[in-house]
C-alpha cells in the first residue's frame, strides 16, 4: 500500500526505557526536532464527527480508519500541520499539509470557506469531510516524545501523556491538562517501511514491553 508503514505500540516502564534509550543512543541517531534535553512537546487537537466516529471505530476495531488533527511541536505556532493519520489494519500512513495560524485559528472558529479550493489536496479533503461529516474539535493530546531513527525505521518514547479534556484552547500555554497514564508508563512506537533490521530487533528483544493496540486519541477521550 501506497505510504503506508508498519506501527507497533508498546507500553514499556520508565526503568526500562531509560535502558533501552542507552543502547539506542549508541546505535541510531536522534530526531532532527530533538532539544537539549532530548525531547520535545507535541500538541495535538483532534476532530470527530457528531456520531463520535473517530472514537467509535478504534474502540470496535474498525480495519479502516481515519482522523483529522491539527499538530504543532513545543507551543511554536510558526510550524503547524493539518495531518490525517489513516489505517489498516497495523500499517499506517500520515498526510499533512502546512497551516498558517490564521488558517488554523479559522478553523478553530469553523470557518473552513477559504480551504474550499486550496492547492493543497488534504485540506480540500478536509474541507470536504467536515462539511459532510459535521467534524468539530474533540480533545487536546500532550505529550514529550523522544525520537531514535536508522534509515527507514523510527523509534519513539512518549512520556506524561496528558489531555486537555474539553479545552479546544489549542495554542494557550496555561492550559490545564490532566494526566492520563501513570507517571512511571511510557509508550514506544516502532515504525518502519518493510521489515526490521536485525540488529534493530535485537536491541529490542531484551526489553520487557507489553504490545498493544494504543491510541493517544482513545485514552485522552476515555477521561471525558
Amino acid at each position: 500500500m501506497d505510504g503506508y508503514r508498519h506501527e507497533n505500540k508498546f507500553f514499556i516502564s520508565s526503568a526500562a526505557c531509560r535502558m533501552l534509550q542507552g543502547r539506542l543512543r549508541a546505535a541510531m541517531e536522534q530526531d532532527e526536532h530533538t532539544g537539549p534535553d532530548r525531547r520535545y512537546l507535541i500538541r495535538s487537537l483532534y476532530f470527530d464527527d457528531y456520531l463520535q466516529s473517530g472514537l467509535l471505530d478504534k474502540v470496535e476495531g474498525v480495519e479502516k480508519r481515519e482522523k483529522f488533527r491539527i499538530r504543532f511541536y513545543d507551543l511554536d505556532d510558526r510550524f503547524i500541520r493539518l495531518e490525517s493519520k489513516q489505517k489498516v489494519n497495523t500499517m499506517t500512513r500520515k498526510l499533512s499539509a502546512p497551516l498558517t495560524r490564521e488558517q488554523a485559528d479559522a478553523i478553530l472558529r469553523g470557518d473552513l470557506w477559504e480551504f474550499h479550493r486550496s492547492e493543497h489536496e488534504l485540506l480540500r479533503n478536509f474541507y470536504l469531510k467536515a462539511r459532510t461529516r459535521l467534524l468539530r474539535p474533540a480533545v487536546i493530546v500532550d505529550y514529550e516524545r523522544e525520537a531514535y531513527v536508522f534509515q527507514d525505521v523510527r523509534i519513539t518514547f512518549d512520556h506524561d501523556l496528558h489531555t486537555g479534556n474539553y479545552a479546544t484552547d489549542l495554542f494557550s500555554r496555561d492550559l490545564f491538562t490532566l494526566p492520563v497514564l501513570p507517571s512511571d508508563r511510557v509508550i514506544m512506537e516502532v515504525k518502519y517501511d518493510d521489515a526490521l533490521p536485525y540488529f534493530v530487533r535485537q536491541l529490542l528483544k531484551s526489553t520487557p514491553a507489553i504490545r498493544c493496540a494504543i491510541s493517544k486519541y482513545e485514552l485522552c477521550r476515555s477521561l471525558q
